[in-house]
C-alpha cells in the first residue's frame, strides 16, 4: 500500500511539472519541458482545428457535408499514423513524446490553413 502512495505521489509530482513547463515555452531546460511545450502546442493547433471545421461545416452544403466529414475523418487517420510512424523511429527514448507532438502539431496546422481557405471559399 505504501508503494502505490509513493506511485500517486510521484506522478502528481510529475503532473505538476509538467504543466509549469508547458506554462513557459521561452525557457526550456529539460526534455520534459521540451515534450510538454509540444504537446501544448498541438493542442492549440487542435483546437483551432476543431474550430475552423465546425465553421466549415456550417457553410457548406449538405452533399458536400457529407464529403468533409469523409475526408476528415480519413485526414485524422492519415495524420495520426503519421506521425506514430515518425514517432516509432525513437521508440522508448525520451524525445519520443515531443517527435510525435511536434509532428501533430505540424501537420495539424496545415490542415487548419487548407480548412482556412475552404472557409474563405464557402464565403464568396
Amino acid at each position: 500500500m505504501k508503494a502505490l502512495y509513493l506511485l500517486v505521489f510521484s506522478m502528481l509530482i510529475a503532473i505538476s511539472v509538467q504543466s509549469h513547463a508547458a506554462d513557459n515555452c521561452n525557457n526550456l531546460n529539460t526534455q520534459l519541458e521540451m515534450n510538454a511545450c509540444a504537446a501544448k502546442e498541438y493542442q492549440s493547433e487542435d483546437a483551432k482545428l476543431n474550430k475552423y471545421y465546425k465553421e466549415l461545416i456550417r457553410k457548406v452544403g449538405a452533399s458536400e457535408k457529407q464529403k468533409l466529414k469523409a475526408t476528415q475523418r480519413a485526414w485524422i487517420k492519415f495524420r495520426d499514423l503519421q506521425c506514430e510512424l515518425e514517432a516509432s523511429n525513437y521508440e522508448g527514448g525520451s524525445i519520443q513524446p515531443l517527435i510525435r507532438s511536434s509532428c501533430l502539431a505540424q501537420v495539424t496546422k496545415q490542415r487548419n490553413e487548407d480548412l482556412r481557405r475552404m472557409i474563405e471559399d464557402a464565403s464568396l
